[in-house]
Order: C-alpha cells, then sequence, then structure tokens
C-alpha cells in the first residue's frame, strides 16, 4: 500500500457519499482486498468512518484534512523539530 495508492481512494470518495470496497475496487482496478486494507487504515486515522457494523460502508470525514495533506503537515513540522534540535545542539537559540 503505497501513500499514491491511499490518497487515490480517498480523493475519489466524494464529501457525503457511501462507498463500499467493492464499489472503490472495479472503479480503480485493484484487488478488493486491497481496498479494505486502505479503507481500514483512512478509518483508524480518522479520514474516513465506517458507517454500519454489519457491511463495510464507509464515507469520508466532513472535516479534517486528506491523508496528502496530513504527510504534508507532519514532514513540516518533523522539519521544524529537526531544526530547533539543530539549533540547540550548536547554542543558536531562535
Amino acid at each position: 500500500m503505497s501513500i499514491e495508492t491511499v490518497d487515490l481512494v480517498w480523493s475519489l470518495m466524494r464529501d457525503g457519499e457511501l462507498y463500499s470496497p467493492a464499489d472503490l475496487a472495479n472503479t480503480l482496478g485493484q484487488a478488493t482486498d486491497t481496498i479494505v486494507r486502505i479503507l481500514e487504515f483512512l478509518a483508524r486515522y480518522k479520514f474516513i468512518e465506517r458507517m454500519t457494523r454489519r457491511e463495510l460502508i464507509f464515507r469520508k470525514t466532513p472535516t479534517g484534512p486528506s491523508p496528502e495533506e496530513a504527510v504534508r503537515i507532519l514532514s513540516m513540522l518533523r522539519a521544524d523539530a529537526a531544526q530547533e534540535n539543530r539549533s540547540y545542539l550548536l547554542g543558536s537559540f531562535p
């Protein structure tokens, strides 16, 4: 599972619409089990939500960043933390 595939699944989903793994797998030409793993990942981190207990039906979480945006934010935070650590080690404080 790559970030590109995760982002592709997330981007395909429209706000407020419901999706099954089979719907997304057919649209993307991917195996259903691959899509299920991606949907479970997205649900675990609250990018999407599971709508029923009996069936695997999902929708996008109305508020929240895309996975791509989340990766960008985390990368920026990581770079900022690394810069602060370098400044601290060199004795120059911002």
